[in-house]
C-alpha cells in the first residue's frame, strides 16, 4: 500500500512542480520582484550591497537559474550555495527569519496559494539548510592522549 502525503496539491520536495504558468519568465519575475525586497531591506540590502557591486544582473540570473532548478527540477544551476554563504562572516542566524519574510510574501503576492506553498517549502528546506551550515557545527570530540 502506497502510503498518503499528507499535501496532495504540491509535488514531492523532489519532484518538479508542472504548472502552465511557472516557467523561467515567471521564476525570473518572482526573484526579481523579492531581490528588490531584500535590497531595500535596512538589514540585508548592506550584506547583499557588499558582495554584489555594479551590476546586479548575472546574481539575479544565476539565482532565476538556481530556483527553477529548485522548483522545476531543470538542472540550470550547478553552483555550491553553502561554500558561497559560508564566506558572508556579517550574516547572523535571525537574517534568514528576515530573508524567509521576504521571499513568503513575495511569493504570496506573485503566486496562485498552491504553487506559493511549493516555492515556500522549498525556500525554508534552503533556509534550514544554510542555517545549519553556517551557524551549527558540532565540535570533534577531544581525544585522550595516550
Amino acid at each position: 500500500m502506497i502510503p498518503s502525503r499528507p499535501d496532495p496539491v504540491g509535488p514531492l520536495p523532489e519532484q518538479p512542480l508542472v504548472d502552465p504558468l511557472v516557467d523561467r519568465a515567471f521564476i525570473g519575475v518572482l526573484v526579481r520582484d523579492f531581490y528588490s525586497r531584500v535590497r531595500a531591506d535596512p538589514r540585508l540590502g548592506p550584506i547583499f550591497a557588499s558582495e554584489i557591486k555594479g551590476d546586479w544582473e548575472p546574481h539575479l540570473e544565476k539565482m532565476t537559474d538556481f530556483w527553477c532548478s529548485v522548483i522545476m527540477k531543470d538542472g540550470s544551476y550547478s553552483g555550491r550555495p553553502v561554500p558561497a554563504h559560508l564566506k558572508l562572516k556579517q550574516v547572523r542566524d535571525g537574517d534568514f527569519d528576515i530573508w524567509l519574510g521576504h521571499f513568503q510574501r513575495t511569493a504570496a503576492e506573485r503566486c496562485p496559494p498552491e504553487i506559493a506553498a511549493v516555492f515556500v517549502d522549498r525556500a525554508e528546506r534552503i533556509a534550514r539548510s544554510l542555517r545549519l551550515a553556517m551557524f551549527f557545527r558540532l565540535e570533534r570530540p577531544a581525544t585522550a592522549a595516550g
